[in-house]
């Protein structure tokens, strides 16, 4: 852990956001070049990823209990790491479950989620780079809206994937398979906009 005279909370959420987009592309990489010989590796690579983010995550919860004035509410700073730290948790979950789940290839048209998946951590860590700065907040509500807008252009993936999937998959296992991935991939993008949503939050208290 840092010392107290050089900690600081919003550089945290910053390198845990960093963490988080590398997850994500590595997430794009298993997808759009899918190679199973490849997986336990990118597995390997993106637990390393979320074993770092934790401890950062660790060491704050530590950091806050003992901190006599934060800079934000307790709460929120609490409420904001667990957030982030389920966005991690999501894009881990999604790749594990394509070992456990035995996924051999990768069906349907699902470039669209993923990439809304990605600029959706990149909208979040530009949010918090902006953050840092709370008196810069037109500019932290302007990444706010992103992420909502990436939200709901992620429903529509969903939504495009799932209708497809049920319409023209017969095979039950299939089905359950990716019904499954599907759902994890929505999970990621909706934690990136509930952790947008404690920024507006924070911000708002704070004006």
């Amino acid at each position: 852990m840092r010392k107290k005279d050089n900690y600081n909370y919003f550089d945290e959420f910053i390198s845990i956001s960093d963490y988080i987009v590398k997850s994500s592309e590595i997430l794009e990489d298993i997808f759009m070049n899918f190679d199973i010989e490849k997986l336990d590796d990118k597995i390997t690579e993106v637990h390393k990823l979320e074993n770092d983010s934790d401890q950062i995550i660790h060491n704050m919860r530590n950091y806050l209990i003992k901190d006599f004035l934060p800079p934000i509410d307790r709460e929120d700073i609490a409420q904001i790491g667990h957030k982030l730290d389920d966005i991690e948790d999501s894009i881990d979950e999604i790749i594990i479950n394509l070992k456990i789940l035995n996924i051999t290839a990768i069906k349907g048209n699902v470039k669209e989620i993923i990439d809304t998946l990605i600029l959706s951590t990149k909208a979040v860590k530009e949010m918090f780079l902006e953050f840092k700065q709370l008196k810069r907040t037109d500019l932290i509500k302007e990444k706010i809206i992103e992420v909502n807008d990436l939200e709901e252009k992620g429903d529509k993936a969903y939504e495009h994937l799932m209708t497809d999937l049920y319409r023209n998959e017969t095979d039950a296992i299939k089905l359950v398979k990716w019904t499954t991935i599907y759902n994890c991939l929505e999970n990621a993008i909706d934690f990136c906009e509930q952790v947008s949503d404690c920024v507006e939050d924070v911000i708002l208290t704070n004006s």
